[in-house]
């Protein structure tokens, strides 16, 4: 009996335990369901938060852009002209050659003698410049080379189209001397020339060095220039001496006219006939100049490309002032 009573005890606390069970579950959805807020006409029209601000790609773009710039071109306009400029400066300094001034050109004529006892002549060349060395006889026609030896090949380019008289000479060095031997058509003595590099900045561009005598063959027989002063030489290379004073004449054009040392010298294309000239010193080329010394004279009969022509001298005036 007491059994059964127990027995029927265990059911009933069995059925409440379900009953309570199933109450629970649905007392747990109603709250489920009542805390899950429901949607209203007010949450439905509310605006949408703001986004997060970022950079747009345009702004990026040109930011890359720009330090791509930057690494390729780091200098400024400005900047870039103030460097061509000190790099122009540094390569002006660099091809210049030393000292204070620009070297300077010059063009004359020198007299050479083949005769024992002469002072060999000097030639100044100038670095990375072409010294043109023009040998003639003593009626200023070309004589053509037939050969040369140069000292110092190293220091000394030279150039020779044959068969003529000409020799290109071109300095290598900043300073440097040597000799040149110049075989010449005819002739069994070399001409025998100094070549000097570095003197003070200075350096022959073009040189007639011209002989004492004729070519062989040649009936031409004026007066060697060795001969002639050396006042008529420097008169070829338009240098009056000093002290000469220069005198009016009618053609200008025909030739000029210096009072020096109680005599007249001329320089002229042209042939003079009268009066008697006392020497004579002649120019290189196909048309030369010569330099005469003259007694004074009022008139003066010169040939001029064959025709004969009468310069009148006023030795009262002056065009130009006396050389000192």
């Amino acid at each position: 009996m007491k059994c059964l009573k127990l027995h029927k005890i265990g059911l009933i606390s069995l059925c409440l335990s379900a009953s309570f069970a199933a109450h629970a579950d649905t007392f747990l959805d109603q709250t489920l369901a009542t805390d899950t807020p429901t949607p209203t006409s007010q949450s439905a029209t509310a605006e949408p938060a703001a986004p997060i601000s970022t950079p747009s790609s345009t702004d990026a773009s040109n930011v890359a852009f720009q330090q791509l710039l930057n690494s390729y071109f780091p200098l400024t306009p400005d900047q870039i002209h103030q460097f061509k400029n000190a790099t122009a400066v540094q390569q002006e300094a660099n091809a210049a050659p030393p000292g204070n001034s620009p070297p300077e050109g010059t063009s004359s004529i020198i007299p050479v003698t083949l005769k024992p006892g002469g002072v060999m002549p000097v030639i100044r060349v100038g670095r990375g410049m072409i010294t043109s060395l023009v040998i003639t006889d003593a009626s200023g026609q070309v004589w053509p080379i037939t050969s040369y030896s140069i000292g110092d090949a190293s220091s000394f380019a030279v150039q020779w189209a044959k068969p003529s008289g000409v020799l290109m000479i071109q300095g290598q060095k900043l300073y440097a001397q040597t000799n040149i031997g110049i075989m010449l058509q005819g002739m069994q003595v070399p001409v025998m020339l100094t070549l000097l590099i570095g003197q003070n900045n200075n350096w022959d561009y073009l040189d007639y060095v011209q002989l004492d005598q004729n070519q062989p063959g040649d009936t031409n027989t004026p007066q060697p220039v060795s001969q002639a002063p050396a006042y008529l030489v420097d008169l070829l290379n338009g240098i009056p001496p000093p002290g000469a004073t220069a005198l009016t004449v009618s053609d200008n054009n025909a030739g000029q006219v210096w009072s020096y040392g109680g005599q007249y010298i001329m320089l002229t294309k042209a042939t003079l006939l009268s009066p008697a000239w006392t020497s004579r010193a002649n120019g290189p080329g196909p048309t030369p100049f010569h330099a005469y010394a003259l007694s004074p004279a009022p008139e003066l009969l010169i040939s001029n490309m064959g025709n004969l022509e009468k310069l009148l001298v006023n030795p009262g005036s002056q065009n130009a002032q006396s050389n000192q």
